[in-house]
């Protein structure tokens, strides 16, 4: 009779801390075991690992190789897993492992639920460290997250076992998808969960997660009718893959009937990542539509996540709709409940409260696990490596004034020892090693007390690096270590530091102290700013940023421009310094620069040891070229090579040749930060490979003589911009060169080349558009090929005749007769008479919020026989600068027709301007003006344009070639800058802002307009470009002679919410 395991075994941990796992059985086949864990069901022959990773066979039983290994532990508020219904406010200590059990196209969490490299990512962690850690630190609960806990199980047993003994509560952030068999053990330890329901549809499952859905659903029922486990449930909003009407219908519809209308339900937005960087955000009119779906069919509790939207985030007594528990993102607000009861009616919330909430707020607090393990049993089978590296620091609430006031006093051979110290660090950071001073006491001055350090990593003047501490009085030496160790490894602003770049940087060492509060109120704040003198640190609400005193001496700021800068780093109103509730530090630093000291570098050479042998190169070679033969076939690939290094790189590339007197097929998938898992990537790549040879419909001959070439690239530097390139230290021989712009980018790599040549390759086939701002680097390349280049630029589509519209339902009535009404009413009786302006500005927003300011600015024109439609591209699709190729606008009830001529001329006509469908696909911008355009001028054809981010030069560049075109026009369209103004600032700061914004548009000034909204006060209009290039267009063709102010609004005005606002106008110019 086969064996078959249920409960895991009760044993001591394996040698390496793997343990024997359970839920498995033997097959007849000697030796191969089936896991029944989740449903899956990977069948494993000797050393083979499942779909997860972790889960492994070895000697013919199943082993957990993640226990006791954690990719990170952090403190997190509970609405972040998301739970709101699971005592609100307080905390949780996070963990997850590698691997996951699905295969989601759309991961968040791609860098460790793919990555192989388990004991690089890992901390380790007994249960009863995790459990003595959140007693500790005065946590809640355990979340058992990032990954799913599933494949952990056996880990996140014992751990939820240890917590329920000190009192701590237990919360799984699952998918769900877990066998009858094993989730009555596994969910018997767990208080709460988070269970993510993808989608509503099989083939959302099976085609973007490569598993089911029923088994989900299973989950989620046998939790509601077996289990007193408080669940909720989030749904992950993709566009145009389940965020149609009929899904979330028949979802909300299956809530309702399955697990009743209490159980909360959070709608979260998508942001591209992992396998889907091609698709669009998800839009906030898409989830507040979700949320309302879900309300009218009953759900009692449904939320929106992952944007800035307090009203919508807030929980609502269903009897009687009072306001019970407010919440800004994860910080609450209001909270008027009594235990489980309304505090307006005492009608009872669903749910698991206290009688008061928690204190937490927003804050997430990176934990180092091992300080709270017990020195005398240390976790069995773990590194004896200490991790002396921290990973993140927090700003601590101390009352700075007066804590170090003065800048201690240091000898040049103090600065000196300093800023060797921290090069040191740097280099150890780099090197991945632990970091040993050659002078701990600093020439004396180590235990001297600052409020914290900064060290600054610069090449050629550009920045590089930057990180610090601050926060509290500490020593010298031990400011200066962390911060320097944190420039190494955490500035995810920019790609990992490479050994090669160390001797070519600056570093800059800066001390702080003299912390003190600006107790001004309004304007007046900038006059205790000394420029040159004083550093700003500025916090309001969650948002907080800091800039160091030289950084206005380097740009030539005055106070009030500083003050503004500081403000847009912590992502605030370029005004917010202002408002009495923002809080202002100013604070002075002892700078210390000076070149990077050679003798930290220890006379080491800068290239990395190669990531491969050339041996294991060419396994994985073989590997990847019998995946890609294996699924053109049909058959299943080889999803993991044992034996062979996986590891996270920057860039995977595979060249298939399917006929020798062709182009080959050239595959890749490149992230500079995080980077990308090597084995998962190209597995990813084999199978797009094969896809595309599948549709050659060749022989099994052919498809066996097919050539196939491997490069990977690591170990990024940084080398300037396109236009001020620093290349001349790259060896070509080992070293490939790569150039971004924006969504465009190329690399090459060929031994036999010079690094100009290189990057003059590499710059064509980005198709550079501003060398001032695209950028350079080089990265070690691993290569079967001689030579190699790729590039990812957009490829126009100009075949597609019919543009549907993307936004129906969304930001206008699907059902043609309630578009046509709300048309008309928007539009009024006609009591205004139209003049024949040349162009306008016109916001863009969801009919309800803008439709009636749009209205009353278009119906004010005589509307000719063409319009040119000019919008931001608010996606990464298609090009940057594109013009509808097609034939014709569908809309509910009615088609507007596209002057195609006309769209041609543009292109021609246009540097950089092309015919694109791709660009125009999901676009809203332009589309929403349609169904006005439609009903005042119903003969009137449109052509669409839509333009990404570029500088001022972009938009005159733009302004000129389309001035060109229209003077050969003996009758000129109409032309419309869409655009709304600054977005989800409060409703206040939002009209001070788009006043600034509409000043500057008065003065008929196109660089004015840019200068005062993109540079000087980071106004988030996102169609200033647009504005822009009509404006300038109207100028060259001597036509701004004025404007006319026809509105202005905010969404408040319709929502009743001022916390978080967008912004309209409406303009005319002639």
């Amino acid at each position: 009779m086969s064996r078959v395991v249920v409960q895991p075994p009760d044993a001591e941990l394996l040698a390496d801390g793997a343990r024997l796992g359970g839920w498995w059985h033997e097959t007849d086949e000697k030796g191969r075991i089936i896991c029944d864990l989740c449903p899956r069901a990977c069948s494993l022959k000797p050393d083979d690992r499942g779909f997860c990773f972790v889960r492994q066979n070895r000697d013919g039983q199943m082993v957990l190789t993640t226990y006791g290994r954690s990719t990170g532990f952090s403190i997190d508020p509970i609405e972040k897993k998301p739970l709101n219904h699971f005592y609100p406010g307080t905390s949780i200590l996070s963990f997850g492992t590698a691997g996951c059990n699905l295969g989601c196209k759309f991961c968040q969490n791609w860098e460790s639920s793919k990555s192989r490299e388990v004991a690089r990512l890992s901390e380790v962690a007994t249960p009863e460290t995790i459990a003595e850690a959140a007693r500790q630190l005065g946590c809640h609960s355990v979340a058992y997250t990032y990954n799913d806990p599933v494949i952990f199980a056996e880990y996140a047993i014992d751990t939820a076992k240890a917590c329920r003994a000190v009192g701590v509560k237990s919360v799984a952030v699952t998918a769900g998808y877990i066998t009858p068999t094993a989730r009555e053990v596994f969910f018997g330890q767990m208080d709460a969960a988070n269970v993510d329901l993808k989608a509503f549809t099989e083939r959302f499952y099976h085609k973007l997660s490569y598993a089911h859905l029923q088994p989900v659903l299973d989950t989620l029922t046998w939790l509601k009718r077996e289990t007193d486990v408080w669940f909720e449930i989030t749904n992950l909003v993709i566009p145009d893959e389940n965020d149609s009407a009929e899904e979330l219908n028949n979802m909300c519809d299956w809530v309702i009937e399955a697990v009743g209308d209490e159980v909360p339900l959070h709608f979260s937005a998508f942001h591209p990542d992992f396998r889907m960087r091609d698709k669009p955000r998800t839009p906030i009119e898409t989830l507040l539509a979700a949320r309302e779906v879900a309300l009218s069919r009953g759900v009692k509790f449904a939320y929106v996540g992952n944007v800035d939207d307090e009203k919508n985030q807030s929980t609502y007594c269903p009897h009687c709709g009072g306001l019970v528990i407010e919440r800004n993102w994860y910080e609450l607000g209001t909270y008027d409940l009594r235990g489980d009861r309304c505090g307006h009616c005492d009608g009872r919330i669903a749910g698991r409260f206290q009688e008061a909430p928690g204190t937490w707020g927003h804050k997430r607090q990176p934990v180092r696990i091992s300080q709270f393990a017990r020195p005398q049993q240390p976790p069995r089978g773990a590194d004896d490596k200490e991790n002396d590296m921290a990973t993140e620091t927090q700003s601590e609430n101390t009352d700075h004034a007066g804590s170090v006031p003065h800048s201690p006093q240091l000898s040049q051979q103090q600065e000196a020892a300093i800023h060797r110290a921290a090069c040191e660090v740097v280099v150890a950071g780099v090197r991945g090693v632990k970091p040993a001073l050659s002078d701990p006491k600093l020439a004396g001055c180590a235990t001297e007390t600052v409020m914290g350090a900064f060290v600054t990593l610069k090449r050629k003047g550009r920045l590089r690096a930057c990180c610090g501490m601050l926060g509290r009085p500490v020593p010298v030496v031990e400011a200066v270590e962390h911060a320097a160790m944190r420039t190494a490894t955490e500035d995810t602003r920019f790609p990992t530091i490479s050994p090669t770049e160390l001797e070519h940087l600056h570093v800059d060492v800066t001390l702080l102290f003299g912390f003190q509060p600006i107790q001004a109120k309004g304007a007046d704040r900038a006059k205790e700013v000394e420029v040159g003198r004083h550093g700003l640190q500025i916090q309001r609400g969650g948002a907080a940023g800091l800039l160091l005193p030289s950084v206005a001496t380097e740009y030539g700021w005055d106070a009030e421009t500083f003050l503004e800068h500081v403000c847009r780093k912590a992502r605030l109103p370029s005004e917010a310094w202002r408002a009495d509730d923002a809080q202002l530090l100013r604070f002075e630093g002892h700078m210390i620069p000076n070149d990077f000291d050679p003798v930290a570098l220890g006379g080491e050479t800068g290239e990395k040891p190669p990531m491969f042998k050339d041996a294991e190169l060419k396994q994985l070679l073989d590997h990847c070229r019998n995946n890609v033969i294996a699924l053109a076939r049909g058959a299943t690939p080889n999803y993991y090579l044992p034996g062979c290094p996986d590891r996270t790189v920057e860039v995977a590339a595979l060249t298939v040749r399917i006929f020798k007197d062709q182009e080959p097929l050239r595959l890749s998938r490149m992230s500079l930060r995080p980077g990308v898992p090597l084995q998962a990537t190209l597995l990813n790549l084999a199978e797009a490979a094969a896809e595309a040879v599948k549709r050659q419909a060749l022989s099994k001959e052919a498809i066996d003589r097919l050539q196939v070439g491997l490069t990977v690239l690591c170990d990024p530097a940084m080398h300037g911009t396109v236009a001020l390139p620093d290349v001349a230290s790259v060896d070509t021989q080992r070293r490939a060169i790569l150039v971004i712009d924006q969504s465009k980018s190329a690399w090459a790599f060929d031994a036999s080349k010079s690094a100009e040549e290189l990057l003059d390759q590499a710059s064509q086939d980005a198709q550079i558009g501003s060398p001032d701002t695209a950028s350079v680097f080089s990265l070690a390349a691993l290569s079967t090929e001689a030579a190699v280049n790729l590039s990812n630029v957009p490829r126009p589509r100009a075949d597609v005749k019919v543009r549907p519209a993307a936004v129906a339902g969304t930001f206008y009535p699907a059902d043609a007769a309630e578009l046509s009404k709300m048309v008309d009413d928007m539009l009024g009786n006609g009591d205004v008479e139209p003049h024949p302006w040349p162009a306008a500005m016109v916001p863009h927003a969801g009919l309800i919020y803008s439709g009636r300011l749009a209205a009353a600015t278009l119906k004010r024109i005589e509307i000719p026989e063409t319009v040119i439609l000019i919008g931001p591209k608010h996606s990464r699709t298609g090009v940057d600068w594109a013009v509808t190729p097609h034939e014709r606008w569908s809309l509910p009830g009615c088609d507007v027709q596209v002057d195609i001529g006309l769209a041609q001329a543009l292109a021609d006509g246009i540097p950089d301007l092309e015919l694109d469908a791709a660009a125009h696909q999901q676009e809203h911008c332009l589309e929403v003006q349609l169904p006005f355009l439609a009903r005042l001028a119903p003969q009137t054809r449109v052509v669409g344009i839509v333009v990404a981010p570029c500088e001022f030069e972009g938009c005159q560049r733009f302004a000129t070639g389309l001035a060109e075109v229209l003077r050969g026009m003996k009758k000129k369209p109409l032309l419309i800058a869409s655009t709304d103004m600054n977005h989800f600032a409060n409703d206040e700061q939002t009209r001070n802002l788009d006043q600034l914004a509409l000043e500057s548009i008065e003065t008929l000034d196109p660089a004015a307009v840019f200068e005062t909204v993109v540079t000087r006060h980071n106004i988030s209009m996102c169609g200033v470009r647009p504005t822009v290039i009509v404006m300038e267009t109207l100028r060259q063709l001597d036509l701004l002679k004025q404007c006319e102010h026809v509105g202005y609004a905010t969404s408040a005005d319709v929502s009743g919410d001022k916390n978080r606002v967008v912004g309209y106008a409406g303009m005319l110019f002639g």
